[in-house]
Order: C-alpha cells, then sequence, then structure tokens
C-alpha cells in the first residue's frame, strides 16, 4: 500500500522546463541576422539639384555625428566610421558620390559576426545612420 503524496508528477514539472530552455534557444539564435549592407543608396535633395561632393560629405559625417559614429575621412568619397555602444564596436565603410552612397560592414567586436550574420543591433544602427544621413540630404 502506498501513501498519498502532495507532489505534482515528474512529466508536469518537466514540460515547462523543456519548454523554456527550447524558447532560450530559439531566443538566441534570433539574436543574429544576415549583414545589412546600404548599397547605391541615391542621393535625393530637397531641392531635386545635384550637390556638390562637398555637401554630400559634410551631410554623412553630420549625420554620423548625431548618431554617435565616429569619422575618419580616408580618401575624398570614401569615410570610415565607427559606432561603441558599451562594449560592443562597429566599424563601416562609408562609399559616396553626388549621386549615391553605400555603407558596408568592414569589422567589428562583440557582434557575434560569423561572416554572414551579425548581431541585430548592429542592423538597427546601420539603418537608422542611413535613415539620418537621407534626411541630412534632404536638407540640401
Amino acid at each position: 500500500m502506498s501513501l498519498p503524496t502532495n507532489q505534482p508528477p515528474l512529466r508536469s514539472i518537466l514540460s515547462p522546463i523543456l519548454g523554456l530552455s527550447l524558447l532560450l534557444i530559439v531566443s538566441a539564435c534570433a539574436r543574429t541576422q544576415p549583414v545589412l549592407n546600404i548599397t547605391e543608396e541615391a542621393v535625393v535633395t530637397a531641392s531635386g539639384e545635384a550637390p556638390s561632393l562637398a555637401e554630400v560629405e559634410n551631410a554623412i559625417v553630420t549625420a554620423c555625428h548625431d548618431k554617435s559614429w565616429l569619422v575618419d575621412p580616408t580618401d575624398e568619397g570614401h569615410i570610415v566610421a565607427t559606432a561603441h555602444v558599451r562594449h560592443h564596436t562597429a566599424i563601416v565603410d562609408i562609399v559616396y558620390s553626388t549621386e549615391r552612397y553605400s555603407i558596408t560592414y568592414k569589422d567589428s567586436d562583440v557582434l557575434l559576426y560569423d561572416g554572414e550574420k551579425i548581431h541585430r543591433n548592429y542592423n538597427k544602427w546601420v539603418q537608422l545612420l542611413s535613415e539620418r544621413i537621407n534626411l541630412e540630404l534632404n536638407k540640401l
């Protein structure tokens, strides 16, 4: 004869633990996404006129500063921008002309980059930078 217990069956204890474990695994995988590169984005001004190369550079530099990216103009038509967020670092190449600009991945630190995918926050930072560049260009 067995004595009744008030303990739940093992299955009812393990089921939520297994579900939580699966959720943690899935959410960890979702932290990375394919690297976002902005390619050949059109330079659009409010006036509709083509800006000078210096105006495009100034708009990009202003946007970078507004979004807390450090700017290193390397050559005419090329800027290397670096973002430091907490202990993460993202470095991008920004190549531009009077008609188009591109933002491409250059390097990173502590952003889970594996050659194809990167932490989703990197993509968000690049998207926000591109939006800010477009805003600055539209002021011309």
